[in-house]
């Protein structure tokens, strides 16, 4: 059962990647001598571990890719969840959480100098509503970066406010029993650079996409996006990205005593 599951879900993963490739193409001819169109291939792990009701440690890791070799970017975003208990509107559907961590990053740059990112987060999550087939999440971050080159180890620093609102579509029910474990994800990301970082400043992303969930641990999805991005303080250079991502997820339950 689990592999004709597995089997549903690259199949359509793939009718999807290659639809989503037809629709790209024609932007790789809109580049001007500011404006640069690249191709990213992203992997990455989630892992979740429930420490009780309302607390867990988690976290993520990863290596982003550029189809012109130019750079890797590999990541460790180890991070705590506390999950707020309703205080009003008790009857609604609806989850809360908080969250705080660090990521790490070391971007390995093949033509120039390798960058070393230090930076902790904090967070505020409100998933509402949080339906059987529908959910949607409102996700607040905001991020000190410290950089640092390998060279020199010259230190700059960046300030970066960002929202997500996330749209998660589950095919439940009888009508959609053909497509049991099947959902949508479709996800927007707005950014603000209140202090530029030296490199990698999103502006703004979009990433629909399709997954699978196997069963109540195991996961997965595969995005197609579309990522703006001003590649150092210089407001002139940007980039717009066609992102191709692999997302796999897993969630440890905490064992009851």
């Amino acid at each position: 059962m689990c592999d004709r599951s597995a089997y549903t879900f690259f199949k359509c993963s793939g009718i999807f990647a290659f639809l989503a490739m037809l629709l790209a193409t024609p932007l790789v001819g809109q580049e001007t001598e500011t404006t640069v169109t690249t191709r990213q291939l992203w992997l990455d792990y989630n892992q979740k571990w429930g420490l009780s009701n309302r607390m867990a440690i988690g976290g993520s890791g990863g290596i982003k890719t550029i189809s012109t070799d130019q750079w890797n970017r590999f990541y460790l975003k180890p991070e705590f969840v506390y999950s707020v208990p309703k205080f009003m509107l008790k009857q609604l559907k609806y989850k809360e959480a908080l969250l705080g961590g660090v990521e790490l990053y070391y971007n390995q740059n093949h033509d120039g100098v390798d960058v070393v990112e230090f930076t902790p987060f904090q967070a505020y999550s409100l998933t509402w509503p949080n339906r059987k087939r529908l959910d949607i999440r409102h996700y607040v971050k905001l991020k000190e970066r410290f950089q640092f080159d390998t060279k020199d180890w010259n230190n700059s620093f960046g300030l970066k406010l960002s929202y997500e609102l996330s749209f998660t579509f589950k095919f439940q029910g009888r009508v959609w029993e053909f497509g049991k474990g099947l959902y949508l994800p479709v996800a927007l990301k707005f950014y603000w650079n209140l202090i530029d970082a030296a490199v990698f400043n999103n502006v703004f992303r979009i990433t629909p996409g399709i997954g699978y969930k196997f069963n109540e641990e195991w996961k997965a999805a595969f995005l197609v996006g579309y990522n703006r991005t001003r590649n150092g303080a210089d407001q002139q250079f940007k980039t717009n990205d066609i992102i191709f991502r692999l997302r796999i997820y897993h969630t440890a339950k905490s064992k009851k005593k």
